[in-house]
């Protein structure tokens, strides 16, 4: 090769990536190996430098193809007469992405998804597989897509069956058969529908430097539109799509990302200007952070984290926030021994997440039911670590992004019988009465609250001085 045709070679553009087949490898990772369908979509638009409207793309074609896997499961198998499941993951997964454009989005041309799933079954598998995408998809695309997801019903779409009833609403079976063990089917009905939603992008105003009222006015005069949260006094909303990398404020600590569900964690605990506070399993430290400014940044503030990975985002977070009543201790929450108890503790425990399945893509198909009797465990663990912390007379409070009753009511029953001298508090003082069971919980459905799902108890121990009456939601904010 001569000098000049090298140096031509190094002097050639790179060939713009297909968002498409990002997307497909994320789904394929997701499938083959377990990965995290959040985490892998950033890396590969970190790594190929997408512009916002690729970004955008990217993560609608992931999370959307994830959430509806089960309808297009469902349909999908009426086209492929051997069984979707004898497929290569690269075929399964090129005729999923494409299935899902063809039925959800109205943008993307038919013609698009089926030539672009084509060459997407040509690159990864053979001129056999292409040849199958193309049939299937192309027959597809002939029907109305309203007649293709009603005849998944059958006749009676009331009376829908189990296995219908999952195709139909792209959930597994074994939680179906739960929720409709504890809620009526409407109400099971309108829960799928709202883990099937985009989940919106909450942001909590830094109260140390602002209000909700102001980052909506510093949003809009960004270009970002943006509304109140409906819950809690801190909290807003994003209308729309938005490249978190470039939301004004949220690197100068103006503003965190965080649900309203999240945010009336903190005002339960409510903690107070120079109190010692402990939050365990704080990363990636959300919480953390909303605690520290309801303390107005004074006090102590104590923050465990187990994983050397997650203890550095925590710490990023402090600093972003430009805390200084924050201390992160890296170790095993359940393990550690403190020389002086806490005023306030707060126990965020790892949970089976069956709440946020709106925002985990992946989340309902890599979950099984066994998850609720292990974090059960956990979580009695964490609790009883969380118990010992706390000085008599101080508060403790346990959340969890869930609502199931192992998690939840089953687990305060469990804490309290083993726990005598403390008692539960009810959430009323605390919180708006929407949000607030009837046996005192903070707690929040999707379908209910346009949240994330959340729990969380107060419990507040007996002895010495009493922790008090906190000031109301709308004082802390």
């Amino acid at each position: 090769m001569s000098p000049g045709s090298r140096h031509a070679r190094l002097r050639r553009k790179p060939q713009p990536v297909s968002v498409r087949d990002l997307a497909l490898q994320v789904l394929v990772g997701v499938h083959s190996r377990g990965a995290f369908s959040d985490k892998l979509a950033e890396s590969f638009a970190e790594r190929h430098a997408l512009e916002r409207r690729d970004r955008a793309l990217l993560n609608e074609l992931v999370k959307g193809t994830l959430r509806r896997r089960g309808t297009l499961d469902a349909v999908l198998a009426g086209y492929v007469h051997a069984g979707l499941d004898t497929l290569p993951a690269w075929i399964q997964n090129t005729l999923r992405l494409g299935a899902y454009q063809l039925l959800y989005l109205d943008r993307v041309p038919a013609h698009a998804a089926v030539s672009e799933s084509v060459s997407l079954a040509r690159k990864y598998g053979h001129p056999g597989t292409a040849g199958l995408v193309n049939s299937v998809l192309r027959r597809l695309a002939e029907q109305p897509r309203e007649a293709v997801l009603a005849e998944l019903a059958g006749p009676d779409p009331a009376g829908a069956g189990i296995a219908a009833l999952s195709a139909l609403t792209s959930h597994p079976q074994w939680l179906l058969e739960r929720w409709l063990a504890s809620y009526p089917r409407e109400e099971v009905l309108q829960l799928t529908e709202a883990n099937n939603r985009t989940a919106r992008v909450g942001l909590r105003a830094n109260r140390l430097r602002l209000d909700a009222r102001e980052l909506i006015k510093r949003l809009a005069a960004a270009g970002v539109e943006a509304a109140p949260g409906r819950w809690s006094p801190s909290s807003v909303y994003i209308e729309g799509e938005v490249d978190l990398a470039e939301l004004p404020g949220l690197a100068s600590g103006d503003c965190t990302v965080q649900d309203e569900s999240e945010t009336l964690v903190g005002l339960l605990l409510a903690p107070r200007p120079g109190e010692r506070v402990l939050d365990l399993c704080a990363a990636p430290g959300g919480k953390t952070g909303h605690l520290a400014e309801l303390m107005g940044d004074r006090g102590e503030l104590v923050a465990v984290d187990k994983q050397p990975a997650r203890v550095r985002v925590l710490r990023e977070g402090v600093e972003r926030l430009h805390l200084r009543c924050v201390q992160v201790v890296e170790g095993d929450a359940a393990a550690l021994v403190w020389e002086r108890p806490f005023d306030r503790v707060l126990v965020d425990a790892p949970c089976s997440g069956l709440g946020v399945l709106a925002r985990r893509a992946d989340a309902r198909w890599r979950k099984k039911p066994e998850i609720l009797a292990t974090m059960s465990l956990v979580q009695s663990g964490l609790l009883a670590a969380g118990a010992r912390a706390v000085r008599p007379g101080g508060v403790l409070v346990y959340s969890v992004c869930t609502f199931e009753p192992e998690e939840t009511a089953d687990r305060v029953r469990s804490f309290l019988a083993e726990h005598a001298d403390f008692r539960l508090a009810d959430a009323r003082p605390l919180l708006p009465a929407g949000v607030v069971s009837p046996e005192g919980f903070l707690l929040c459905l999707p379908h209910v609250h346009g949240t994330d799902g959340a729990f969380a108890a107060r419990f507040e121990r007996s002895g010495g001085e009493a922790g008090g009456a906190a000031p109301t939601a709308g004082e802390t904010a």
